[in-house]
């Protein structure tokens, strides 16, 4: 089977690897649709001496596809059933693995780290990891949900539990500022986005987000006050992964608000000289940190998304085989690159 393999210095390669037999849990999952993370992005403009660990492993961890093949313990799923694949395997044994948190387990592994990921033709996966996939929704869907959504969905919740106007900003529009906008929407909020590329912004707005680039020559808060009826938000979802883009949401902030943050993972976070760690505390800000997504809310945002008759198949901008997978990274990695990049395999 083929898989892509990152080689450092913005490039990947295409190597051929044995099909993978399924062990007594496993079942062999004919892949469909493979999303390019923001995660993988970092890996490709790593050098090879950085990427590290994760040298000669096939990337990826955003995916779907179609039971091929099960080992012969497997029960819950049989060939021909349409998977999602949850990206992270916990030991199986502590807490959090047993209330589904796997990403909190110690000895956790993921798709890509640790193991090879889902850039292939055919991957493995535990039984319990095989999240059920619907007919209603393509392919394409399962790569959102299978990371971007599911983040997205999680950090959400985290926002749900307290009085608010009905308004959230949001800030950042690439993948999962455009999912979360929509999520937003589906649960009745009232959103306001921004982005400092207009190319992004443009295309939040061609998919019904009230979004705008800020002028650099006003005032950040009376942009946002100018578009929630002179009120501050109370909710806030910082999408950005950037110093900066955390400065603005602290800025932007009401009293009493409640700020979501995902984004930057294990890498150390400068903050911003603009950051006043002050108004946090002046203002009363709860702020949440939002680490993707647990394997039952999975099943939630499925619920949501077929309630809702949601899909994210719309931001879809780039569709590649894997024989275009340099091109593929290379579209993906564009720092005004709005929506989603995936790999198709019929």
């Amino acid at each position: 089977m083929k898989g892509i393999v990152p080689v450092g210095d913005g490039k990947v390669e295409i190597r051929n690897f044995e099909i993978p037999e399924p062990g007594e849990n496993q079942v062999l999952i004919d892949i469909k649709s493979i999303g390019i993370c923001g995660s993988d992005i970092h890996t490709f403009r790593m050098t090879w001496d950085q990427i590290g660990e994760r040298q000669n492993l096939i990337m990826g961890h955003e995916a779907g596809g179609i039971v091929c093949k099960t080992g012969k313990c497997v029960k819950s799923v049989k060939v021909g059933d349409r998977v999602c694949i949850y990206h992270y395997i916990g030991c199986g044994k502590c807490a959090y693995c047993h209330e589904g948190v796997f990403g909190w387990c110690e000895n956790k592994r993921a798709y890509g780290w640790g193991m090879h990921g889902v850039m292939s033709e055919f991957i493995l996966a535990e039984e319990k990891y095989c999240c059920p996939f619907p007919e209603e929704l393509p392919f394409e869907d399962a790569t959102f949900m299978a990371c971007s959504a599911g983040t997205g969905y999680a950090a959400l919740k985290k926002l749900d539990d307290f009085a608010s106007d009905g308004y959230i900003a949001v800030v950042g529009l690439g993948p999962i500022g455009i999912v979360a906008s929509m999520l937003a929407r589906a649960k009745g909020w009232k959103t306001v986005a921004f982005d400092i590329s207009k190319k992004r912004v443009d295309f939040a707005v061609k998919h019904g987000i009230n979004a705008f680039c800020p002028d650099k020559d006003k005032p950040l808060v009376k942009q946002i006050k100018d578009r929630m009826s002179g009120k501050q938000p109370v909710r806030i979802f910082d999408t950005s992964g950037h110093p900066e883009g955390l400065a603005d949401a602290i800025d932007i902030a009401g009293n009493g608000a409640h700020l979501a943050v995902i984004g930057r993972g294990r890498r150390k976070y400068k903050m911003s000289d603009r950051m006043d760690i002050s108004e946090l505390v002046v203002k009363q800000i709860t702020f949440r940190g939002s680490w993707v997504f647990t394997l039952p809310e999975y099943y939630e945002l499925l619920e949501f998304m077929l309630a809702n008759r949601l899909s994210f198949s719309s931001i879809v901008t780039g569709r590649y085989v894997f024989n275009d997978a340099q091109k593929a990274f290379e579209v993906a990695s564009d720092i005004n690159n709005a929506g989603k990049t995936v790999f198709i395999k019929d």
